[in-house]
């Protein structure tokens, strides 16, 4: 179609193509949205394999020496109640220097030996009877002898032993924390 003066009818004008100045723009706000992107996926990801991952610390059955007395201050053959004190640990939080239970400790010689305070029928705490010839239960009536073997009452085993060593005059304990109520020795984490 021509127009009144017989010339070509006018063009549209093509609109100009966008500067490299706005493709930089577009290009570089691609790379910040991914950064932030895998920034955000990172927060998320990182805690949760921590979580997941297996401790190097260990857990059930790993050793978790702790200091709890001088061997100096352990009388020969008279067993001794220790608290133990350390780290408390769960999957999240190490909380420091937590109460985590009491040992009853015995000198024999040159040698410690060291059982666990909690009964092991229902998980109360194990005392040393007025004799000082045997332990007792206060609970249920349990009672054990000086070496920790059960000898009345319904505590389905004996009381638990725990790995001793001395280092440098200090005794040291592995101190673990075993299932109450069953007969067989079995450590909880």
């Amino acid at each position: 179609m021509q127009n009144d003066l017989g010339g070509e009818p006018p063009r549209a004008e093509r609109p100009e193509e966008p500067s490299r100045v706005d493709g930089g723009r577009r290009g570089a706000l691609k790379v910040l949205v991914a950064l932030g992107g895998a920034a955000y996926a990172g927060a998320i990801v990182l805690p949760a394999a921590t979580m997941l991952a297996p401790s190097s610390e260990g857990g059930v059955g790993a050793a978790r020496w702790m200091r709890v007395c001088r061997l100096a201050e352990l009388s020969e053959g008279e067993p001794r109640r220790v608290v133990v004190v350390g780290d408390e640990r769960d999957a999240y939080t190490v909380t420091k220097d937590q109460l985590l239970g009491s040992i009853w400790v015995t000198k024999k010689g040159e040698s410690v030996t060291a059982l666990s305070a909690v009964c092991p029928h229902l998980g109360c705490s194990i005392d040393l009877n007025g004799d000082k010839q045997s332990f007792s239960c206060p609970c249920h009536t349990s009672k054990f002898s000086l070496a920790g073997a059960a000898e009345a009452g319904p505590s389905p085993r004996g009381m638990d032993p725990l790995v001793v060593r001395v280092v440098d005059g200090h005794v040291e304990v592995d101190f673990k924390l075993f299932r109450q109520g069953i007969a067989e020795r079995k450590e909880v984490g």
